[in-house]
């Protein structure tokens, strides 16, 4: 199974073979985005011509008596159709990508291909009117909504652009809104946890609009730190956001060594036990310390002869 990095989006997938509702489901997807093409092709047409047959809400701003404002609607309209158009163009280089090239698309993906062009529609009416306010701002508030044929394209091609490129769009309306819509984030002061035990490191954090992080344990190098905190990330007074996290090392007591392996010597050096004596040696020096402290009577030989 192979990956593959999708051009557009920059994500990696794993590329699985096509199975025979795979190749329906992308085929329906090209067939309803030519399906869309042509039909709002037409209803361009249709529009610029001045028969609204087709739009009833176009055909109704068009008998408005505010002939400027149905002028407008008639801009928004071929920008909507513009994102239409646009993101059913994207759909069918989608499908000739995943299944004219790579032979693996996916039938998960026909609601993304449903999906799009009216979205595209309607990032197309966003982003127009984001432009058009920008433009009316250097203008002192005048827009000329006079639809001529200048207008159109450039409302249509606007529109286009917008509903091809919506992923681009979407990443450009973030930044648009993390700008207009900035929300400045209140900062405190990391209490010092030293000496505290885990519940009262805590509630200090809790006092402070903060919250404990990760909890680790470590030796304590002193007795008095054992089951208190004895470091702790960021340190104490430091300026970090509300509802962070603050990491803190809590003290545990040292091991005391095995018995019989190690004891203290008298500088406090470790000593360690000497081996055993082999059997055979330790035999032999037995018999030699049993022969210094009971040394045999010559007066009565082992062997009881009689002393010449």
């Amino acid at each position: 199974m192979a990956t593959i990095v999708d051009e557009q989006t920059g994500q990696e997938f794993q590329v699985e073979p096509e199975r025979w509702f795979d190749v329906l489901s992308a085929w329906f997807s090209a067939a309803y985005s030519l399906a869309v093409i042509v039909f709002l092709g037409w209803m361009v047409l249709r529009t610029w011509s001045g028969d609204y047959g087709g739009w009833p809400v176009v055909d109704l701003a068009a008998k408005l008596s505010n002939v400027e404002s149905a002028n407008m609607f008639r801009l928004i309209v071929y920008t909507a159709i513009g994102g239409a158009i646009g993101a059913a163009i994207n759909n069918l280089r989608s499908f000739v990508s995943w299944h004219a090239e790579r032979k693996a698309f996916g039938w998960r993906f026909v609601w993304k291909y449903i999906a799009l062009p009216p979205l595209g529609a309607t990032l197309a009416v966003l982003v127009y009117g984001i432009l058009q306010g920008g433009m009316a701002v250097f203008n002192g508030g005048n827009v000329a909504a006079t639809v001529t044929t200048v207008s159109s394209l450039s409302a249509w091609a606007t529109g286009t652009l917008a509903g091809y490129g919506s992923h681009k769009v979407f990443i450009w309306l973030d930044d648009k809104v993390n700008s207009l819509f900035k929300v400045d984030v209140r900062m405190v002061t990391v209490p010092d946890l030293t000496g505290k035990s885990a519940e009262e490191a805590n509630q200090a954090l809790a006092n402070t609009k903060l919250k404990v992080g990760e909890t680790t344990q470590q030796t304590a190098p002193n007795p008095t730190l054992v089951g208190k905190v004895m470091g702790q990330s960021p340190s104490a007074g430091t300026e970090i956001a509300c509802d962070s996290k603050v990491d803190i090392i809590i003290g545990t007591p040292a091991e005391a060594p095995a018995p019989g392996v190690e004891e203290a010597g008298k500088n406090g050096q470790p000593i360690k036990e000497e081996p055993a004596l082999p059997a055979n040696v330790e035999a032999a020096v037995e018999g030699a310390v049993a022969g210094v402290i009971n040394p045999p009577d010559v007066n009565n030989p082992p062997n009881g002869g009689a002393q010449g």
